[in-house]
């Protein structure tokens, strides 16, 4: 069969033909079309790839190259890192099954690693046509035809007519682009910031500029929280999270994965090739700051990708004493447990001083920050290349996400519907304030202002939320739209907001809504032990739970360990579960203890489940579900202010509003309907009343609302909800107590009363004397909630306030004259709710001082583009192109290649070389297993680590040293030194007492590398061991205890000097102690007791060891 040019392939063979899969699916769909075009004798350059076919392992491919005379010319083993993040970011690893092949081939071979991510056929082509230039001896153009993505120039051909000899001559891209990469800040960067944050101070936002290490820098835009009150409803925004306007402070967004170059995307919102080069990976964290951007500190600690173990010896010992005070305060005897519980004791609070440069989460971060990642780039793509706005470029995204078709199809099926969407929204934007679109008017081929256009979109969909399902992010398909965010009908959205904790984060509820938290769980104890609760019930979250032995009921399937399937459980039985899983929970003081445990940076955050390891964690998934399924806002009133006048100060009170959006949205009709039947109804649309109930059905009340399935107190008026105009019948017998009580409340409910809105057509009730009886339950809506409590902490300082605040001059509600609310005849006063808005919002603009640009964002401000448009008179140095997006042409290689020295300071740190080799003279042998792709990832990291050390411009800042004359043959063992930590920690100022200039690691690299993690440890100085009080995570034999370096927690995308600045932060930490030397510090460790103390931790810990980690160290 006659071969098959390239060119001549047409429709049997294109590389985009799937460009609407992605992941594994579109790996094996690209994998098989090549796979055909090769049977046909796939022809390029010259040579023809003779076999094309899929390895043992996957994710892998074996190419064969010949002469068109069949001649053997190469094979090629080709493995796809992670086939899930092809084509957009997988990494290469390739080696050459031959022997004894030709060092220019050899090299062809090594270079495929540094090849961009993209498709399979693009690869294969740029491979053929890299090995026909080496045999032709060919440097032309045809290189830059079929690898166009690289951007490459004659300097960067010419590599594959010279070779490199050692580490040192490495001359391939990444030498171009990370000698580069400070010109890059100089020059393209700073000006297109300059002109980017120009047009977002226009746009009244603030913008910022956070340098991190080397290069990389993350961008910020924020906006006063007081100026998102302008376009979203105060009442929202407190009722959405409490503290948006607790105090002035900005919406904020950041935005990280720069890797030192701006601008990161072509004009089609693809990244570009320099990006794609670097690893550039966009990503976006929301948050509240006190100032227009938060501290330099506070950006690593937010986009900080790993942490250290969450907790060590020490923790454990502090945990097992947390545990035995809880089981002494919460053990009570059978013979007692109707006794009043005892008052637990109020600890006082330490007052922590407040940090300026703080980034915090709020209730909505991790959906808003899902969205950005997942969903923004995309949006933005298809806005441009159809001309679309926000509204119909989401609905055409949601389409193509759910049809898996191209693009253009899905448009031209659905362009209807998307051009109502974009229609709709421009009608909406004329009743709502909407904020400014960066993207309207711009065209396909014309830049964008990412982080002015990323911060308008985040902020138009947090105007929205509501209206969009908070886990999927689509639009929600209601004829109402709910006060609080929520989820969509789809059972997987459902999935995710009660298991995954996609919806409100249940740790912020517990640490910002304590006693609201502790409210529900003691409600849904007491419904599920009085045999109350009904659906919906946490029925589809694969809860495995202990088969309920006290129900003698149909048997099911238990295993071993006595444990079951929740969903197979009969009603009584899943309740009785319930009450047991939420009595074997801690308290939600207890837990809001624990969750603000104050941890170093670096270090993880508290989880719940390590407050004690004995709770199920099915128990952890109730208590998910009873908090996030309460679609009710309910807040615990604190200000006198608020309270309602004229109620007994024993009733905790707090604000309740049914969060159901079908309830709110019947409401609404029903208020605005009777103003236009009663004229009465029309000057007070409402009435107020009260409504008593058992205290076991106000686990269904504040999710539903009232009605009247159960016959509680009889119907004597007739059929509906019994409302009370005086507050004392409601808390008389109709609100009767429960006969059980969740033992680890703090409050211990007893009663529960509401206190009702009420549409005002007492005509149309049931029955208005002596009391209301509603009928339609959507004419009814509960305010307030209130709780009388039998072991209430909180009810000392409530009533102090209420007593001291109960004569505030406070504008109340006007009431019917006819139809007034009392409490024993008295007349009951509600404060105007807007008086507290109003005043809120006065306080806040009081408070709020304008900020101006720090010394980072000023040099941004000030930057003369004109002094920076190249480096060099020479004009073959660098030379701008402004017309494309401003990246740094390649250069020759007398300026790309990184200098062989840099200037720094005098009192920069130095190499003690005398040092360092009297401590290796023991040194045990190099690991004897190696693999091509570990080889390949190694000395990729090995570039990487001297480029690094060779261009930072201060080795004390970088922190880590890597002596060159000891980098041996063998690829798998390194030596580098710590040195240079913090002069206040305990272990710098040992160091400096015995003189010593750093600590000195090995690092041995298994031949799994970097699937498996490699082995570090310490080899001087010797640390005090953790039972004689030392600390900083290193294990009794030097190696260092953190889970990144097992089995479970590393990924092999963590690079070495990522891995080293989490070990300094190590060394660094204080807690539980600090680190320390040892009296015989100078013993060095053995790589046998380094081996054994990490097996120790990891035992400890339940870590996984890396297989064949002692062949490693043997």
């Amino acid at each position: 069969m006659d071969p098959i040019d390239v060119d001549a392939l047409g429709s049997k063979y294109d590389p985009n033909k799937n460009a609407n899969l992605k992941g594994r699916r579109r790996f094996n769909t690209d994998l098989q079309d090549i796979k055909e075009a090769a049977l046909h004798g796939l022809l390029l350059s010259g040579l023809r790839v003779k076999t094309l076919r899929a390895g043992d392992d996957e994710g892998s491919v074996e190419v064969t190259i010949a002469k068109p005379s069949s001649e053997h010319v190469l094979s090629v083993n080709l493995l796809v890192s992670d086939t899930s993040e092809y084509p957009g970011s997988h990494s290469l690893f390739s080696y050459s099954p031959d022997a004894d092949i030709p060092s220019k081939l050899q090299k062809v071979v090594d270079d495929i690693a540094e090849y961009p991510p993209r498709p399979l056929g693009e690869t294969v082509a740029a491979l053929v046509v890299a090995v026909s230039q080496v045999i032709s001896g060919s440097t032309g153009g045809q290189r830059q035809r079929v690898d166009a993505t690289y951007h490459s120039s004659e300097d960067e051909q010419d590599e594959y007519s010279s070779e490199g000899e050692g580490y040192e001559a490495f001359e391939d891209y990444d030498d171009m682009m990370m000698g580069s990469s400070a010109v890059f800040e100089q020059d393209s960067v700073l000006a297109r910031l300059q002109q980017d944050f120009v047009d977002i101070v226009a746009t009244e936002y603030m913008p910022g500029f956070v340098r991190l290490s080397g290069n990389d820098f993350v961008l910020s835009v924020s906006l006063p929280v007081l100026r998102l009150a302008e376009c979203i409803p105060p009442r929202a925004l407190m009722a959405w999270d409490r503290r948006l306007l607790s105090r002035s402070q900005h919406f904020t967004l950041l935005i990280s994965g720069f890797r030192g170059l701006y601008p990161v995307l072509e004009d089609d919102v693809t990244y570009s090739a320099a990006a794609l080069r670097l690893g550039v990976n966009l990503s976006f964290k929301v948050g509240l700051t006190e100032k227009y951007k938060p501290a330099k500190e506070q950006v690593r600690e937010v986009i900080r990708r790993h942490g250290l173990i969450t907790q060590d010896a020490e923790d454990e010992l502090r945990l097992q004493a947390e545990l035995a005070a809880q089981k002494a305060k919460y053990d009570f005897d059978d013979d007692t447990g109707d006794e009043m519980m005892q008052e637990p004791v109020v600890e006082e609070e330490v007052e922590i001083p407040p940090d300026p440069g703080r980034f915090d989460s709020f209730s909505l971060s991790s959906s808003l920050e899902s969205l950005m990642d997942q969903f923004f780039l995309k949006i933005v793509r298809l806005r441009k290349t159809f001309n679309l706005g926000w509204a119909g470029a989401e609905l055409l995204n949601t389409e193509i996400e759910k049809s898996q078709k191209p693009d253009e199809i899905v448009h031209a099926e659905k362009y209807e519907e998307i051009t109502q969407a974009d229609r709709a929204e421009r009608e909406l934007a004329r009743t709502t304030q909407l904020p400014h679109d960066p993207m309207a008017g711009i065209g396909h081929n014309e830049a964008f202002n990412l982080p002015l256009t990323a911060f308008c979109y985040l902020v138009r969909r947090l105007s929205l939320c509501p209206a969009y399902c908070i886990v999927c992010h689509n639009k929600l398909h209601f004829d109402y739209e709910a006060l609080k965010p929520y989820v969509c009908d789809s059972k997987l959205c459902s999935y995710q907001y009660y298991s995954l904790n996609r919806g409100p984060s249940l740790e912020y509820e517990i640490m910002h809504n304590t006693q609201t938290v502790d409210l529900l769980v003691s409600l849904a104890y007491v419904s599920a032990t009085e045999q109350a609760m009904e659906d919906p019930l946490p029925i589809g979250l694969g809860l495995r739970v202990p088969y309920p032995s006290n129900v003698t009921e149909t048997t099911i399937a238990v295993d071993a360990k006595g444990m079951c399937d929740f969903d197979d459980l009969s009603l009584n039985q899943m309740r009785a579960v319930i009450a047991k899983l939420i009595n074997s929970l801690p308290s939600a003081e207890d837990m809001k203890k624990h969750l603000e445990r104050k941890v170093k940076a670096g270090k993880s955050k508290p989880k719940l489940k390590d407050i004690d390891p004995n709770i199920l964690p099915a128990a952890w998934s109730i208590l998910r579900w009873v908090v996030a399924s309460c679609t009710a806002h309910i807040e615990a009133i604190e200000s006198g202010e608020e309270l309602i006048k004229g109620l007994d100060p024993v009733w905790r009170q707090f604000r309740l509003t049914v969060g159901a959006p079908d309830a709110e949205a019947k409401f609404k009709q029903a208020v605005l309907h009777a103003g236009t039947q009663d004229a009465n109804a029309k000057e007070y649309p409402v009435i107020f009343a009260f409504h008593g109930s058992a205290l076991r059905n106000w686990h269904s009340i504040i999710r539903h609302g009232l009605w009247y399935r159960t016959i509680a107190n009889g119907r004597a008026f007739g059929d509906g909800v019994y409302l009370a105009k005086d507050a004392s019948t409601s808390m008389g017998g109709y609100a009767g107590g429960g006969r059980s009580s969740w033992s680890k409340s703090q409050s211990a409910p007893t009663n529960c009363v509401a206190v009702t809105e009420v549409v005002n057509l007492p005509s149309q009730f049931v029955s208005s004397n002596p009391h209301y009886v509603v009928k339609d339950t959507h004419w009814i809506m509960c305010r307030y909630l209130l709780v009388k409590c039998a072991g209430d902490v909180y009810n000392a300082k409530v009533i102090e306030s209420q007593v001291a605040q109960q004569n505030a001059m406070v504008p109340i509600v006007k009431f019917d004259p006819n139809r007034q609310t009392t409490v024993n005849n008295k007349i009951i006063q509600i404060p105007d709710p807007s008086y507290k808005v109003e005043s809120l919002l006065e306080a806040r603009k009081s408070e709020f001082v304008p900020e101006e640009p720090d010394e980072d964002d000023l040099a941004i401000f000030e930057l003369d583009v004109s002094k920076k448009k190249k480096i060099s008179s020479q004009p073959s140095d660098y030379e701008m192109d402004d017309d494309t997006d401003y990246h740094v042409a390649v250069a020759p290689s007398t300026v790309a290649k990184v200098p062989s020295t840099i200037m720094r300071a005098a009192n920069d740190w130095k190499h003690d070389a005398d040092y360092v080799n009297a401590t290796l003279e023991n040194l045990m042998l190099p690991p004897f297993q190696s693999t091509p792709s570990a080889s390949m990832a190694i000395q990729r990291e090995l570039k990487a680590m001297l480029k690094e050390q060779e261009m930072a411009p201060s080795l004390k800042e970088l922190g880590w040293y890597m002596p060159p004359d000891l980098i041996g043959d063998n690829l798998y063992q390194w030596i580098v030194e710590v040195h240079s930590l913090e002069p206040e920690l305990p272990i710098a100022q040992d160091m400096q007492q015995h003189q010593i200039n750093s600590i000195i690691f090995e690092i041995r690299f298994p031949p799994t590398f970097p699937n498996s993690p490699p082995f570090f440890r310490i080899i001087t100085p010797r640390f005090l061991p953790f039972i004689q009080g030392g600390g900083g995570h290193v294990t009794g034999g030097g190696s260092i205890c953190m889970d990144l370096l097992t089995s479970d927690g590393w990924l092999p995308s963590y690079s070495i000097p990522a891995v080293l600045m989490q070990i300094r932060l190590a060394l660094s930490n204080l807690e539980p102690r600090p680190a320390r030397l040892a009296q015989n510090w100078r013993l060095p460790y053995g790589v046998g007791e380094s081996l054994e103390g990490f097996k120790r931790a990891a035992a400890t810990h339940g870590w996984k060891v890396p297989p064949g980690l002692e062949r490693l160290v043997r």
